[in-house]
């Protein structure tokens, strides 16, 4: 009696448990699902799980979630039974990375099921979930995650419980069932999952459900055990489509195992003005006769999505109208991933120029030209001025640079001649130059020094009376050499220094003033303008030895260079040295003047803290390889594009729809919304930040 009456009423429920799915009968706790985008996947999750509903699907996923958010979905069952059967299921759940998810996801949730006021079932989950492999590890990433259960059920079968049946099958009237005075239990339970992306859009997943395997039976001495299910299941995923399957071992009450195979599809259409339209379609088969067919939609507008999903049971009920979900899901605050683009764009702005065809770009272009002009002037400005103070192989060393730049300018090329020919025969004259008595010798050399400058400004005839006149001071074999030069050049003959007639009076020595120390300042000037001008040509051709080094030379020159110390953490960014160039920017910061530059430093600085706070400091010297970006990097590119635009901060729009192309080239429309804001851009006159 005990048993008929005890599977009597575990038939009542399984019957409504099989009603949800039009699955075979099964037990308590019934794996219905709950999600709205789900159920238009055919449930085909385990792999996916990448909202807050992993909490139910497979605990791994939520170490997927990068800000916080909160989901709820409220279902009708199978719907349109002939004895009018209301079968229900309510979820919600709420998501929240900690610290940013260096230290994991957590999340909590509720379902609960009700058959009419007959039968309630209802399940508190407590989730958690982290990355297993390192942060700089390579295929495969995996990430496990676990969700703590408690349940609670009740039956309610009114009259019914005051009505034994006798062994004879006779029902005793007034005598109660000792069978259905215990309506409730509750129970601990724990689900278990993994997850991992194992190739580039590719993933795979791993669910079991009642790990514990709790007895869920109502009265105390019997036994009703929940079996563990196991969930395997595979994605496929390009930006904005997935493809998932998932393959299912059930145990059933009468102790055989079932295995469901579900297949669904899920594609987003998104749009820069208007949101992101879903839609899905899956099919589920299985032993047992469990056929089902499911179709989704769905809309998403910046942090609210709106889903919706339909089962249709196909063979096992004939009087449904199908299952019907409809879902909520609100993300808390812009994308984190928004955020952190916006911190790592402010960072390139130290190290990269802008997108091509954009304004900034034409910008730097036109700052690259004049760098490059400025350069050429500044390194000839130097070579001058270490040519009076008589250090011509220096002077011919800083013409070689401006000749690197210029090489087919025939100004620069002539220029650099006549300073190679004077390095040659006079490479320095400064110890001459500053012997205070006057003699012969320093006199001879104040007039060879201006006969050199005069030949290598192109003024042969003035050089060549000026080095005859050195030359009768102090002859030396150079003077005789240079003289002949500068003789061939004039067409005169060639003769010995000492036997030459010059046609022009000698004028006297000019009173070029050398100073006591090794420099002028007029010469440390123009070595410092050079060297700035080469740094910042370095900067933009991305050379960063380079402009480290010249950084650091223009500091020895000018300690106070905001701009070296900026350019210092550029190449230490690049090369990853982060403590490096974080202590450049809070010197550059220090020494900026101009009140938006420093605001730009700070929020340099800031990005780089956030930066140093979320991942290792400095790369090792031989770093691991890091896995190419995948389809959901450029989805939350392309969503942080979405969210940058509607905040119209167009320059960091530009970059992540630029970043989505760069991922993949052929994503239509992250190459169309990269056009609209180029063109809204050029039109508004605005250049990026």
């Amino acid at each position: 009696m005990r048993d008929g009456v005890r599977t009597a009423a575990r038939t009542l429920l399984a019957a409504a448990l099989a009603a949800a799915l039009g699955a075979p009968a099964r037990a308590a706790y019934d794996d219905l699902g709950n999600s709205a985008r789900v159920t238009g996947m055919s449930n085909a999750y385990t792999a996916v799980a990448d909202d807050a509903y992993a909490i139910y699907y497979n605990p791994a996923g939520l170490a997927l979630l990068d800000r916080a958010e909160v989901a709820t979905t409220y279902s009708q069952l199978v719907t349109g039974l002939s004895d009018n059967s209301s079968v229900q299921n309510s979820f919600i759940a709420y998501a929240q990375p900690i610290s940013d998810g260096r230290y994991g996801v957590g999340g909590i949730g509720w379902n609960y099921f009700s058959l009419d006021s007959i039968y309630r079932e209802s399940s508190l989950f407590m989730s958690y979930a982290h990355r297993l492999t390192p942060t700089n590890s390579t295929w495969p990433i995996v990430y496990g995650g676990v969700s703590a259960k408690y349940l609670y059920r009740s039956l309610n079968p009114g009259a019914i419980a005051n009505n034994s049946i006798s062994s004879s099958g006779q029902i005793q009237v007034g005598v109660p069932d000792p069978l259905l005075q215990f309506g409730s239990k509750s129970n601990f339970d724990v689900d278990l999952g993994l997850l991992a992306n194992v190739a580039p859009r590719w993933d795979v997943g791993f669910q079991t459900q009642h790990f514990f395997a709790p007895n869920i039976a109502f009265t105390p001495g019997q036994t009703d055990i929940l079996q563990r299910t196991y969930k395997f299941g595979g994605a496929y995923r390009t930006p904005f489509s997935t493809l998932a399957a998932d393959f299912d071992l059930v145990p059933s009450p009468v102790g055989t195992m079932e295995r469901d195979l579900n297949v669904g599809v899920e594609k987003w259409l998104p749009t820069l003005l208007y949101g992101s339209f879903g839609l899905r379609a899956g099919l589920g088969y299985g032993t047992d006769d469990y056929r089902q067919v499911t179709v989704g939609l769905s809309y998403r507008l910046r942090r609210l999505q709106v889903d919706y999903g339909f089962v249709m049971p196909v063979g096992s009920f004939a009087s449904t109208t199908g299952t019907q979900r409809i879902g909520l899901t609100w993300r808390f605050g812009p994308p984190p991933h928004a955020e952190k683009l916006i911190g790592e764009m402010l960072l390139d702005n130290l190290t990269q120029a802008a997108p091509v065809g954009s304004p900034e770009f034409i910008r730097q272009v036109g700052e690259l030209v004049s760098y490059k002009r400025r350069a050429i002037e500044a390194l000839l400005a130097a070579s001058d001025a270490e040519a009076a103070e008589g250090h011509f192989a220096t002077a011919y060393e800083h013409a070689q640079g401006a000749l690197a730049l210029a090489p087919k300018d025939a100004v620069v090329t002539e220029a650099v001649d006549r300073y190679r020919t004077a390095a040659l025969y006079f490479p320095d004259l400064s110890a001459d130059l500053k012997d205070r008595h006057m003699g012969p010798t320093s006199a001879s050399a104040m007039s060879t020094r201006d006969g050199l400058m005069k030949f290598i400004g192109g003024k042969d005839r003035e050089a060549l009376a000026y080095l005859v006149n050195g030359a009768e001071l102090k002859p030396t074999p150079a003077h005789d050499a240079i003289i002949r030069i500068l003789q061939a050049r004039l067409g005169e003959p060639m003769v010995g220094f000492s036997t030459t007639t010059v046609k022009a009076v000698p004028p006297p020595v000019e009173a070029v003033a050398v100073s006591t120390v090794p420099e002028s300042q007029t010469t440390l000037k123009r070595i410092l303008d050079s060297t700035t001008a080469l740094m910042e040509l370095a900067f933009f051709q991305q050379e960063w030895d380079k402009v480290d080094s010249l950084a650091h030379q223009v500091l020895e020159l000018d300690s106070k260079s905001a701009l070296a110390y900026k350019r210092i953490a550029a190449a230490a960014h690049v090369q990853k040295r982060y403590p490096a160039a974080l202590s450049a920017l809070e010197s550059a910061y220090a020494l900026e003047t101009d009140e938006g530059e420093r605001e730009r430093l700070k929020g340099y600085i800031d990005a780089l803290k956030a930066q140093l706070g979320r991942g290792p400091k400095p790369a090792p010297a031989k770093p691991a390889a890091k896995p190419a970006p995948g389809p959901e990097e450029v989805e939350r590119l392309y969503d942080a594009g979405v969210e940058l635009y509607a905040q119209g901060k167009l320059s960091e729009a530009l970059e992540a729809f630029h970043r989505c192309l760069q991922i993949d080239p052929g994503y239509v429309p992250a190459l169309r919304a990269y056009e609209r804001v180029q063109s809204e851009l050029k039109t508004s006159g605005k250049s990026p930040q």
